[in-house]
């Protein structure tokens, strides 16, 4: 996270929610007095979403101006909410055959006054397309391992992906697979007809 990410969203008008990690030691402390100190503006709470073997509970919790508690100036000026989100994960293990509980907090900050719900809401938006799109070129399409660093490549990821997606594919990995093995099949796909 940079102050010039921040300095191009504000320039634009456009509202930035960016995560805040470790990288950040100065910031990170002062976000974490805020959320010590202050009391939450607005809170939002959503329990029991079952995504494959866990069932996680998320409580997002904002903090407006708090100016006081950041000690670099720009930051100070252009950080306007201070976004909690706790996140607290029971997640089956399938060889012992039970639960294992796990708590993570994330700190994001934004350039815009942000109610908690609709941070919520943006928030997973982002993991949303982080996980089908990222993740995906990533692990599947091993995209970082790659010595090629064409773009004309990333568009054909792109487009490979699109195919798979349309034809309503769950599972690309297996199917990239199942495809290497018998590359005939890539013809029965609904856009090569």
């Amino acid at each position: 996270m940079s102050k010039k990410t921040f300095d191009i969203a504000n320039g634009n008008s456009k509202k930035l929610i960016i995560q805040l990690k470790d990288n950040q030691k100065g910031l990170l402390r002062n976000c974490k007095d805020v959320i010590r100190f202050c009391p939450a503006n607005d809170a939002y709470e959503k329990t029991g979403e079952k995504n494959r073997n866990r069932i996680e509970d998320r409580t997002v919790k904002v903090f407006y101006q708090q100016s006081g508690f950041i000690e670099d100036k720009f930051w100070a000026e252009n950080i306007k909410t201070v976004i909690l989100v706790e996140r607290k994960s029971q997640i089956y293990s399938t060889k012992k055959k039970r639960y294992k509980n796990r708590q993570e907090q994330a700190l994001y900050l934004s350039n815009q006054i942000v109610d908690a719900k609709n941070a919520y809401r943006y928030i997973r938006n982002h993991w949303f397309i982080e996980n089908t799109d990222h993740h995906v070129r990533d692990e599947t399409l091993r995209e970082d391992y790659s010595r090629v660093k064409l773009k004309n490549m990333s568009v054909l990821r792109s487009f490979a992906l699109n195919v798979l997606r349309r034809n309503k594919i769950d599972n690309i990995n297996d199917q990239l697979y199942q495809n290497s093995l018998q590359y005939y099949r890539i013809y029965g796909y609904q856009q090569f007809i």
